[in-house]
């Protein structure tokens, strides 16, 4: 029965090729039960923006769709493109050690220029078992505690050698695989203080059947990994309207926490987002987020153990939404 679906969702996938110039990523990465793709050693032309610049070296390149990821694997791509390109290129699918490519690559226009992609952000456990969701894509660990080299050891330098050298990335209470390449700024370069944030290419390598496994991140250079802001991602549910809690507890002493939700912006994308912490005579006295998030609810932590007891307003901007709250310090 499941080699009957499976024939059916490829008659599916061929139809739609047939009849438009170009494929959704998401199609393109439609498997079997053993994780190879339906459309292998097909030629197809698809679309995305692409998330790296040459740091895996010369023929590498990473794009991506809002949903989906794939890899260019030729310097017909990797000499033609830079991060933030739309593109749209052709190539045969193929799959090495697990992860879905397109090489040889025949074809590549440059559609538009300068786009901007938002990391998905993710768990270690979910890359470790469920990688293949975000497969070829950019995505966010937050709050990074340790890392160690595969005996345990806690490792304080990005020591590479070869190609490239493989180490655990502990956050939460599990860890994933991460691979720092060699072509990379960060290679034999200090490991960030702790706790960080990493964004990172995921990616795969695993070599038998079934091909479902053996996920690892890639950062593409030390702007990858920040501090981090004490802001999370309670949840990427889409709120019915933008809103800002009063934060809790209140009165605090010394520690609170800011819950809000945010709307996508008026393009569907993300949207640019301020939560910061003000004095009573208006003076800033802390920026807690100051980024770009995705529709979801969040929550941020305030620490105010270097204040002086006293009334403080924290306020929230993202697009044309802007809320101000009063809470209390008491120490």
């Amino acid at each position: 029965m499941k080699n009957l679906i499976q024939f059916f969702a490829f008659l599916i996938i061929l139809t739609s090729t047939a009849y438009s110039q170009w494929i959704p990523v998401d199609s393109i990465r439609v498997q079997d039960t053993s994780g190879v793709p339906l459309l292998l050693n097909q030629p197809i032309t698809t679309r995305g923006v692409v998330t790296t610049f040459r740091e895996f070296g010369g023929v590498l390149v990473y794009f991506q769709t809002r949903t989906a990821g794939l890899v260019g694997y030729d310097t017909a791509i990797c000499n033609r493109v830079k991060r933030g390109d739309s593109i749209e290129v052709t190539g045969v699918v193929t799959q090495y050690a697990g992860l879905t490519e397109l090489t040889p690559v025949t074809s590549v226009t440059i559609i538009d220029t300068g786009k901007i992609v938002i990391p998905i952000t993710a768990t270690t456990t979910q890359i470790k078992n469920s990688g293949e969701v975000y497969e070829g894509m950019l995505v966010k660990i937050v709050n990074v505690t340790a890392v160690h080299n595969f005996s345990g050891a806690d490792v304080t330098t990005w020591s590479v050698t070869g190609s490239g050298t493989n180490y655990r990335l502990i956050a939460g209470n599990d860890s994933c695989d991460i691979r720092i390449y060699a072509t990379t700024n960060i290679a034999n370069q200090p490991v960030h203080a702790f706790p960080f944030n990493l964004t990172a290419e995921c990616s795969q390598f695993k070599f038998s059947a079934p091909f479902f496994g053996g996920y690892q991140l890639l950062p593409r250079s030390l702007d990858d990994f920040s501090g981090v802001t004490g802001v999370i991602n309670v949840s990427n549910s889409v709120p019915d309207v933008y809103s800002l809690h009063q934060n809790y507890p209140n009165p605090f002493n010394p520690v609170t926490k800011i819950k809000f939700e945010i709307l996508p912006n008026i393009s569907g994308q993300t949207s640019e987002v301020k939560l910061i912490v003000f004095d009573a005579l208006g003076k800033e006295v802390k920026t807690l987020v100051n980024e770009k998030l995705s529709a979801g609810s969040y929550e941020a932590e305030f620490n105010g153990s270097r204040l002086s007891s006293g009334v403080y307003f924290y306020r929230l901007e993202a697009g044309n939404f802007v809320e101000t709250k009063k809470m209390i310090l008491l120490q």
